[in-house]
Order: structure tokens, then sequence, then C-alpha cells
């Protein structure tokens, strides 16, 4: 009996592994991630890596992991492509919406943010991107404020962030 418990243990534990977003599970070792990764994690500053996950998404191409060596993984950012928009920002917006409608399926319905600035003169829909741009305006979704999650995480944040430099104007990315 406990030779057949210890086999479906080990049969399943490369599951759970991969049950969690990217393959990477919260807690785990910088060595634990590089097996989950095409390529060895990059140090960037403090606890910070970017890294290319196995699991990765094709909307995201970009991604950082936040790992302490006392906890291991606390945090994972994935950062779009630059999505290039109208002044209206319907391209970030319909890409904000089809990763939200898809994130739902998992976590469940969050609660969205969207918002612009009392004070902000560029409050109409025909100034949305540039409102987002000026930092007047803020398109998000969170999971997990009220509610456990699924693969161990306490929240999941998905939000559109324009571009500011003067070279990528009209462009922004989504961060998950």
């Amino acid at each position: 009996m406990k030779k057949t418990f210890f086999i479906l243990i080990f049969a399943l534990l490369p599951f759970t592994l991969f049950a969690a977003p990217f393959g990477l599970k919260m807690g785990m070792t910088i060595d634990e991630i590089s097996e989950q990764c095409e390529e060895e994690p990059s140090f960037v500053k403090d606890d910070v890596y970017l890294v290319k996950p196995k699991k990765s998404h094709p909307l995201f191409s970009y991604y950082a992991v936040y790992v302490s060596e006392k906890t291991g993984l606390y945090q994972i950012r994935a950062i779009s492509d630059s999505v290039t928009c109208n002044k209206y920002g319907a391209e970030i917006q319909n890409a904000f919406n089809s990763v939200k409608d898809r994130i739902a399926k998992t976590y469940g319905k969050p609660r969205i943010i969207d918002k612009v600035d009392s004070n902000s003169s560029f409050k109409e829909n025909n100034y949305w991107f540039y409102s987002l741009q000026q930092g007047a305006r803020q398109l998000s979704a969170i999971w997990g404020e009220k509610t456990s999650l699924a693969d161990n995480l306490e929240t999941v944040a998905l939000d559109c962030v324009a571009d500011t430099d003067f070279l990528s104007y009209e462009k922004a990315h989504l961060v998950l």
C-alpha cells in the first residue's frame, strides 16, 4: 500500500509543478525556477531576475521573477510586447479584455478599476490613451482581494501601462 501511495505522489508531482502560472510556483528557489526556464535566469538587481519560462504565454514576451533567499519566489511579472493604440486606446482595451476573460476562467470574476482622475482635463473618450499615458487613467483587473486563489497565489493583477517615451508615442503594454 505504501509503495502505491509513493508512486502516486511522484506521478502527480510534475502536474503540480506545472499547474501554477508559467510553470512557476510561489516559494521556488532560483535553481528550481531555472529548471522551468529555457535559459538561465538573468540577475537584474535586488531580488529581480529576468526569465524565459518554458511554459510562457504568446502575448507576453518579458518575464521578471522576484526571489528572496528566505521565502523563494514571491512575485511574477509578465509584460506584453508593445500594442500600438489610437487615441481611444481601443487596441490595448481589447487586449486587456481578452486576457482578463481568460484569467477569469481560472480565478473567477475580478474587481475592475476603470477610472480617470477627477481633476484631469482628459476625461473624454477621445483622450482615453492620452490620459493613460499621462498617468491620469487606470485600467486594471484584480483577483484575490476577498477570495483565495488557486496555485497558492495571494493576488493576480492585470494592468494597462502606456509608454511615456517620446519615441514610443501611442504604445502600451499589458502587465500581469
